[in-house]
């Protein structure tokens, strides 16, 4: 085993001798030079410490704001790293970097630093297009000591120059039928010394590294090498995006760590005709890109989901191996009819979402399983109408204190099938609730063979209350009645957005929409 690595730290070659297999990048950086010193004072909630990691995420070269004291050093091995100070001193004449000269931006110098990083994310965004994603874009921001709408005005006057240069690139791509390319990100449009190192970087080489303590920190390749390392080292801990140290810290003095970021089988998304099969080590973004805009309500529930530099690094395989009770995507994959891979030396198994959970922070995974993926079914018009099927609603709400970085109060997320106006097939899922994520199977059942009408939610709603019954994971902050009152409230919210079969588009219930104009371009449509 090797004691040493390298990564690339603000466009130089940084080596790792013998550190720690726990200890994050901001104390790293805290370390190794004072212009980091601020690195120390790390909060993954109140000041987060945020750097850009450039990776390779299948064919697509990505920009990714992370939190650099949620990512262990091992973790960078081959990967680039760029600081907030190294994206001054690169290119000082960067659009990023102009934007934010002399602005009033009533903030502190630590506070623009994260601002600039984000920024310099979406930047390179090939997705970034609405008013709504620079909101998504920043929700990383949770404090008042900020002129927020001059931080917006900036960042959307630099993402517009981007969209202009991509319309641009198109256009001469369109000749050689490469168009694509540039609008889904695989080529480099900028040319700059960012991209150009960003477009070096090749896949993850396996890595076995041993720190000064004899801790090892294994990378492996393949679903067969990491099966037979957690066979080897039974009391290895398995990590993948590393984001549960935001409520752990450095304080975890924990064994031999196996990481799940290299294996292929893992790290990709698969479109099939009627499914996607999503690899456990994917992220939450990645899944959001791929999925999201063929299903909306994926990317609402992700847009609840902690800050995007959590979700750049979380894990679905994480996120479901935690068995989080409260958590936002539980119920909606259950709506969705999701289903689990679990797998080991033995073979493969699976299992539907809603079986998975057996208890309170407790699941089907056996100590010697892993999940290896999540198959999520797609429902295409061909696909429906080969079950008979005329139109499906699918919608997901959660309650909470605020938007994003906060433990909800509750999620619920609602699926059903229509046959003209009759209901064929319902999915009433709840987390936040009980002592685990769990279907209202008793209230589907009624609902079956119902006209989707007010009179049949309101006839539903006595067995929904009676099904879903409080358990002791209840949210302190809410209280058990407040909770219990919202399993049907959430519910009559979703006929109502949802009101007639053909209403896949949620109906506004009230102003905000007209006001925010979320789904708004935030530049001048550029037109050949």
């Amino acid at each position: 085993m090797q004691s040493w690595f390298s990564f690339e730290l603000d466009g130089e070659t940084c080596r790792v001798e013998r550190e720690g297999t726990n200890v994050s990048l901001a104390s790293f950086l805290a370390r190794l030079d004072p212009c980091f010193s601020h690195f120390a004072d790390h909060d993954p909630r109140h000041q987060p410490r945020l750097v850009v990691m450039g990776v390779l995420e299948g064919d697509r070269h990505r920009f990714r704001i992370v939190d650099s004291g949620l990512l262990m050093l091992p973790m960078l091995a081959d990967r680039q790293i760029w600081t907030p100070e190294g994206i001054r001193n690169a290119e000082p004449e960067h659009p990023v970097n102009i934007a934010y000269q002399g602005g009033q931006f009533e903030c502190s110098e630590e506070r623009l630093d994260s601002v600039i990083a984000l920024t310099f994310e979406g930047y390179y965004r090939p997705d970034l297009r609405r008013q709504g994603q620079i909101n998504d874009q920043f929700d990383a921001i949770v404090t008042r000591t900020a002129n927020v709408p001059a931080i917006r005005e900036a960042a959307a006057q630099v993402f517009a120059s981007t969209e202009n240069l991509r319309h641009e690139a198109a256009l001469r791509a369109e000749r050689s039928g490469q168009e694509a390319s540039v609008w889904t990100g695989r080529t480099d449009i900028f040319g700059d010394r960012f991209t150009k190192q960003l477009f070096r970087l090749g896949e993850q080489k396996p890595l076995q590294y041993v720190d000064g303590k004899k801790q090892r920190f294994f990378r492996p390749s393949t679903l067969v090498e990491l099966l037979k390392l957690k066979r080897d080292y039974p009391d290895a801990v398995l990590v993948a995006g590393g984001t549960s140290l935001a409520t752990f810290g450095e304080t975890l003095d924990l064994p031999n760590l196996i990481s799940l970021e290299g294996v292929r089988e893992l790290n990709s998304v698969i479109t099939h005709e009627d499914r996607w099969e999503v690899g456990a080590s994917v992220s939450l973004t990645q899944a959001a890109e791929q999925i999201g805009r063929e299903c909306p309500p994926f990317n609402k529930v992700l847009r609840r989901f902690g800050s995007r530099p959590l979700r750049n690094r979380a894990t679905l395989g994480g996120y479901l191996a935690n068995a989080w009770s409260a958590g936002q995507l539980s119920p909606l994959l259950m709506a969705l009819n999701a289903r689990v891979i679990l797998i080991s030396e033995g073979g493969e198994r699976d299992a539907p979402i809603s079986q998975f959970y057996t208890g309170k922070s407790t699941t089907l995974l056996r100590p010697d399983e892993l999940i290896r993926g999540i198959v999520i079914p797609r429902t295409s018009e061909t696909i429906l109408s080969a079950r008979g099927i005329t139109s499906r609603l699918c919608d997901a709400y959660t309650v909470a204190p605020r938007r994003t970085f906060c433990e909800p109060y509750a999620t619920g997320a609602f699926a059903i099938e229509l046959r003209d106006k009759t209901i064929t097939k319902a999915w009433l899922a709840y987390s936040g609730i009980a002592d685990f994520p769990l279907r209202a199977r008793e209230a589907e059942e009624f609902l079956t063979g119902r006209i989707w009408e007010e009179k049949s939610i309101i006839q539903t709603l006595p067995i929904l209350n009676q099904c879903v019954e409080a358990g002791s994971s209840i949210n302190p902050a809410a209280g058990p009645e407040y909770v219990k009152q919202l399993v049907g409230t959430l519910f009559q919210k979703f006929f109502y957005q949802h009101p007639l079969p053909g209403s896949i588009r949620p109906e506004l219930l009230t102003a905000t929409g007209e006001f925010a104009r979320l789904d708004e371009a935030f530049f001048d449509i550029v037109r050949p």
